[in-house]
């Protein structure tokens, strides 16, 4: 724990994990049998001295590695089975990250069903990003900020943050999420005046200062200043949260940088926007969330395009975070902490409310 930041540093702990029991009882076996292995090495080489054999030693040994625990598996969420089966989806093993994140859950809901709920406005989409709670890195119930999306973070005197994401995390789209979505946005985005004439967000300019962004490698990015930034992991990490990254190739094809030179214009027209940074900020609605076209990383997906009565959001089948059931193995989840069972829904149904 970074006593300046808050943030804890474990970079192989995932968001709102804990160690369950039953883990912690296998390492503590996964200890005894190092120990236990040992002891039956040097007994069987005091055996073949002897020339008694060394088979008591193998039998007891091949007790041990019975007695121990079967490697957790992933399983396919019960409403994909169809579209991987069809080939429509990969695999739930070529879906999530092979560090998936692993869900605090108190009992496991059963997969599949609906939820319906009231907005008073078809702008209220963004609340299911602030119910999705997706974030780089989250608070706990204790208000500790953990890594969320991300694999670990390294926060180095309040001044240095290094991201590692999380290998094979996926948009909703099938993309990797990659260095070069925080690239785009830090570039592309951020520092363009066309797209941002304000500039950079507040929460990257301690008195001022902007940060030196650094691309270490496909699932590394450095963020760094001169001084501390006590204001950068808590912009992560809110209910209104800065989105330092961005599906660039999404993006690209509205972009003047990157775009069609021929096709843009008709897109421009199409949209009936200004120009191309209108365009491309209509797009780029990661908080918005009015555009069922934009590739998300959030649990659930929009599919209907505002502004509608009823509004649809369907279950991300490369969602990063994973729940585990009573057997030890996973399951594909959109993780909600609950007290009693309860459905996991695939499906989102809002409505306006009269």
């Amino acid at each position: 724990m970074n006593t300046e930041t808050g943030v804890a540093q474990n970079s192989s702990a995932a968001p709102r994990e804990r160690v369950p029991e039953g883990d912690a009882r296998r390492r503590v076996r996964v200890g005894a049998f190092r120990k236990a292995f040992t002891r039956l090495a040097t007994l069987a080489t005091l055996s073949r001295d002897a020339k008694e054999g060394c088979l008591p030693a193998v039998i007891a040994l091949l007790g041990l590695l019975l007695a121990a625990p079967a490697q957790a598996a992933l399983l396919e969420t019960p409403i994909f089975e169809a579209d991987v089966a069809q080939g429509k989806l990969p695999p739930v093993t070529n879906r999530i990250p092979r560090e998936p994140s692993l869900a605090e859950l108190e009992t496991i809901g059963r997969p599949g069903g609906e939820l319906r709920m009231l907005m008073a406005s078809p702008k209220d989409t963004r609340l299911m990003v602030v119910y999705g709670y997706a974030r780089l890195v989250a608070y706990t119930p204790a208000l500790a900020l953990v890594p969320d999306m991300l694999a670990g973070i390294e926060v180095s005197e309040g001044r240095s943050f290094t991201l590692r994401l999380r290998d094979g995390h996926k948009w909703s789209d099938g993309k990797p999420f990659t260095s070069e979505d925080f690239r785009y946005w830090f570039e592309e985005i951020a520092q363009n005046p066309e797209l941002s004439p304000y500039g950079l967000p507040m929460a990257l300019l301690p008195n001022g200062e902007p940060p030196k962004f650094a691309v270490l490698d496909q699932h590394t990015v450095r963020y760094s200043w001169s001084r501390p930034n006590p204001l950068f992991l808590p912009a992560l990490a809110g209910a209104d949260p800065l989105f330092i990254y961005c599906p660039s190739q999404y993006l690209r094809r509205y972009h003047q940088k990157y775009a069609d030179k021929e096709a843009l214009p008709g897109l421009i027209k199409a949209a009936g926007a200004r120009n191309w940074a209108a365009l491309h900020n209509k797009m780029d609605a990661m908080y918005r969330n009015d555009n069922p076209d934009l590739p998300s990383l959030e649990p659930w997906i929009l599919k209907t395009r505002p502004p509608a009565e009823r509004i649809v959001f369907e279950r991300n089948p490369y969602y990063y975070r994973v729940d585990r059931i009573a057997t030890g193995s996973c399951s594909r989840s959109p993780a909600t902490r609950s007290s009693r069972p309860r459905p996991e829904p695939a499906k989102a149904i809002c409505r306006r409310a009269i």
